[in-house]
C-alpha cells in the first residue's frame, strides 16, 4: 500500500510536534526560564521585531505641596530596539528505496519515520543551542542573534548603536585574551555590577569546565533555591552563586561565563511558524518524500545594562 501523506502528516502534528516542543523548552536551562516567565516565549507580527526599551527616568517625579505647579514630562524615555527575523529548518526525508525495504508492514515504516524524526529533533535543538550563543552572523548573517550579539561591550545591537546609546552595553569583564583563573571575587564583581538592587542576574551559564572548577570552589557549601531545584529536576546539573543558579552547557562559549537577567530576555516567534510541521509530499530531487519542522523568530533583549559575562577565564585542568 502507498504511503497516505496526509495520515503522516496528521501523525507529525498529532504526536511529534508536542513532543518536539516539550523537549525543545526543558534542553537548554535558558529556555525553561523563558517558558516559565510571563511573555518569555511570545508571538510577534510584521517583517521585524520591536523590543520597547526603557532608558532613563521621568524628568518632573518628585515632592509637591498643596496648589504647586505639576510639570507634565513629555519626553518619556521609552525607545525600541529592532531585530530580523531568522529562521531554522529540520528536514525530513524518506527516500523510494527505504520504503521498498519496509514495504508491507505499517509498524516498521512508522518506526522508521519515529527515528527519522527523532534525528530531525535532536539536531534542531543542537543547532538552536549553539546559535543561542553566536552573535548572528554564523551562514551569512541567517542565524540566531544570540548572546554573542547581546551580552557584548560595543557593537549596533537590536539596529541601535552604544554610541547613540550610551546604556545600550552588557557588563564585560575580559583580560585582552589572556587565560585566568576563575575565582569569586571576580564572580562577585559582575554579579553586582549586572544588578540594580533587587534587579539581578538570575541565571548564570558556563562550559562544563568551569561549572566543575567551581564546584569545587563551592563544595559542601550550597544549598538549591527553587529554579535551581527545577533545574535539577530537568536533568541539568545545578550549583548556586548568591542564590542564583549555575549551569553547565556543552555549547557555551569556551573560557566564558554568562550573567543572565532573564526578565529583559524574550524568545520571539512568529504564529505561522512556531514549529510548523509542512505537509508531507513528493521529493523534487530524489524519488521520495518530504517534509520540513519550521520555526521564525530571534532572542531579543530590552537592557543589555542588566546582562554580564566574564571571558578569557582558564579550563586547564578541569
Amino acid at each position: 500500500m502507498a504511503l497516505n501523506y496526509n495520515a503522516i502528516t496528521a501523525l507529525t502534528r498529532k504526536k511529534h510536534v508536542p513532543k518536539l516542543v516539550d523537549n525543545f523548552f526543558n534542553s537548554h536551562p535558558l529556555l525553561v526560564l523563558l517558558k516559565k516567565r510571563d511573555k518569555g516565549y511570545s508571538p510577534f507580527e510584521g517583517h521585524s521585531i520591536v523590543e520597547p526599551l526603557m532608558y532613563g527616568e521621568l524628568n518632573n517625579v518628585g515632592s509637591y505641596g498643596a496648589y504647586d505647579t505639576t510639570n507634565y514630562d513629555q519626553s518619556t524615555p521609552i525607545t525600541a530596539a529592532e531585530f530580523a527575523v531568522k529562521h531554522l529548518v529540520a528536514p525530513i526525508t524518506l527516500s523510494f528505496p527505504e520504503e521498498v525495504q519496509n514495504h508491507g508492514s505499517d509498524v516498521k515504516v512508522l518506526d522508521l519515520l519515529d527515528a527519522k524524526y527523532q534525528v530531525a529533533e535532536e539536531t534542531l535543538m543542537k543547532k538552536f543551542s549553539t546559535q543561542l550563543y553566536g552573535d548572528g552572523t554564523g551562514n551569512s548573517g541567517k542565524d540566531i542573534t544570540g548572546l554573542g550579539a547581546c551580552v557584548a561591550a560595543s557593537g549596533t545591537y537590536g539596529n541601535i548603536s552604544p554610541v547613540d546609546f550610551a546604556g545600550w552595553v552588557a557588563q564585560v569583564d575580559s583580560n585582552s585574551g589572556q587565560a585566568r583563573p576563575l575565582n569569586t571575587r571576580m564572580m562577585r564583581r559582575m554579579f553586582l555590577s549586572s544588578s540594580d538592587g533587587p534587579d539581578k542576574p538570575d541565571l548564570i551559564i558556563t562550559t562544563d569546565k568551569i561549572w566543575n572548577r567551581y564546584a569545587e570552589m563551592a563544595e559542601g557549601k550550597l544549598q538549591l533555591s527553587t529554579n535551581s531545584k527545577m533545574l535539577a529536576d530537568l536533568g541539568f546539573q545545578v550549583l548556586e552563586f548568591m542564590g542564583v543558579p549555575i549551569v553547565a552547557d556543552k555549547d557555551c562559549t569556551a573560557g566564558t561565563m554568562f550573567f543572565l537577567n532573564t526578565k529583559y530576555l524574550k524568545l520571539r516567534y512568529s504564529p505561522i511558524a512556531n514549529f510548523k510541521a509542512t505537509p508531507v509530499r513528493p521529493a523534487d530531487t530524489y524519488i521520495g518524500i518530504k517534509q520540513e519542522i519550521l520555526w521564525s523568530g530571534n532572542l531579543t533583549c530590552s537592557n543589555r545594562r542588566r546582562q554580564g559575562k566574564i571571558t578569557d577565564i582558564d579550563e586547564t585542568g578541569y
